[in-house]
């Protein structure tokens, strides 16, 4: 893969070129995308390649295939033969008892948890009024809990149509320019960094840094919830999305595009 040319930088972070490491600046990619060649393009990558930008972080193609874990699901969602979608039934479902299920709020993780290395996926959040996303250690607890970094959720949120917070304790407010469809997420754990983008508008939306909160002996798994139980269910689903490139090409979703490099290394 040669990078040259136009790309922007995102939040002040250096994204290197694998043929000049030192390089900063707009970027364009050629070349091979996971198995697929994607040739050379003088047009800027967009919508929803931020796939584009971060693949030149540490050589790595970074997106990845995550399916939810249906066994982890509250009774209240449904989640899609496929894995791919999560739905609020508005209604407690009979299910199977599961330790891992959670018990009291509308979460859902993905089956496949990390522990090194770069990943990036998105979710379609549609028209909902209400969503949560991010990331979760292995080990929450799966009865009630607060949304936090200390309890192991690393999150953002719309409440009500209008509100978006960073869970943080207590939470933080976040000024959002008009009303993301698309939201990208991007974890970064080698840099101890969880970052979240406006896909369709090309904007960060928030950074968190790990700090003591996270061992990286703990796996972290992508982490969805359709919100509180105590509004009216929202029957949009949250979809996950594979990446597209600008040249409309639809990248196959596989579990992991990286290097042979042991240290990046770390899918589950």
């Amino acid at each position: 893969m040669r990078g040259q040319g136009t790309w922007e930088v995102w939040d002040g972070r250096s994204w290197r070129d694998p043929g000049q490491r030192n390089f900063l600046g707009p970027i364009r990619v050629e070349g091979m995308v996971g198995n697929k060649y994607i040739g050379s393009t003088n047009r800027k990558f967009h919508s929803s390649s931020l796939l584009a930008l971060h693949y030149l972080t540490n050589d790595l193609i970074i997106a990845v295939d995550v399916t939810l874990d249906a066994d982890t699901a509250h009774p209240r969602l449904r989640v899609s033969e496929d894995g791919k979608s999560v739905t609020d039934t508005g209604a407690i479902r009979r299910v199977s008892v599961k330790k891992k299920r959670f018990v009291y709020q509308a979460f859902v993780l993905a089956k496949e948890g990390y522990k090194s290395g770069t990943f990036y996926w998105e979710v379609d959040v549609g028209k909902r009024r209400n969503w949560i996303l991010g990331v979760a250690q292995e080990t929450v607890k799966r009865k009630e809990v607060v949304l936090s970094p200390q309890n192991g959720f690393w999150a953002i949120a719309l409440a009500d149509g209008q509100d978006y917070w960073v869970h943080t304790d207590p939470w933080t407010r976040l000024t959002v320019s008009g009303r993301p469809q698309k939201i990208g997420i991007f974890l970064d754990i080698s840099a101890k960094k969880l970052s979240f983008y406006s896909v369709h508008e090309k904007k960060a939306l928030y950074t968190f840094t790990f700090d003591s909160d996270h061992s990286q002996d703990v796996k972290l798994f992508p982490f969805f919830s359709t919100g509180s139980t105590a509004i009216k269910a929202d029957t949009e689903p949250l979809r996950i999305l594979c990446p597209a490139t600008a040249n409309t090409q639809q990248l196959p979703c596989l579990n992991s595009w990286r290097t042979t490099s042991p240290k990046q290394q770390g899918v589950f």
